[in-house]
């Protein structure tokens, strides 16, 4: 299975690099990733709307694919729940995106699109924050499925 983790964003932020790559470098170990940051130019057509960009977004959706919006109205899970869904995602589909929002979340359009809607926190982040956060938690799924120490229950 291949992950896409698209983020709306406008900036990348220099710390960004160093736990976006240190988790890249272990989810690599598993799966296929590409992270996709998609810059809004257009001004807000409604609140929480970018609809250009949001538009771009979902034209990159393949076939035998899974779309899960990241936002905090989603389902709550926890790691091994997590895992639950990765291991059956990854048993049922080729791709699988992930869609973080920029500043002011994902747009309506997304949110009615997406397969599923999860929420990471009840706590909202910043879309890096997020990223790093969903990456981890990428990782850690896998290391739960094969019994590996990183994750300690």
């Amino acid at each position: 299975m291949k992950i896409f983790i698209i983020t709306i964003c406008n900036k990348k932020e220099k710390y960004e690099t160093l736990f976006v790559e240190k988790y890249e470098k272990l989810i690599k170990n598993f799966f296929e990733i590409e992270l996709i940051n998609i810059n809004f130019k257009t001004e807000k057509i409604n609140k929480n709307t970018y609809k250009k960009e949001y538009n771009k977004a979902i034209s990159l959706l393949k076939p035998n694919s899974i779309m899960i919006a990241l936002d905090e109205s989603g389902k709550l899970c926890n790691s091994i729940e997590f895992s639950e869904k990765i291991k059956h995602w990854e048993e049922s589909f080729s791709n699988l995106y992930f869609f973080i929002g920029g500043p002011d979340g994902l747009s309506k359009a997304i949110l009615e699109k997406a397969d599923q809607v999860i929420s990471l926190s009840n706590l909202t982040f910043p879309h890096v924050l997020a990223k790093v956060i969903l990456m981890e938690q990428i990782y850690r799924s896998k290391c739960i499925m094969n019994n590996h120490p990183y994750h300690r229950s």
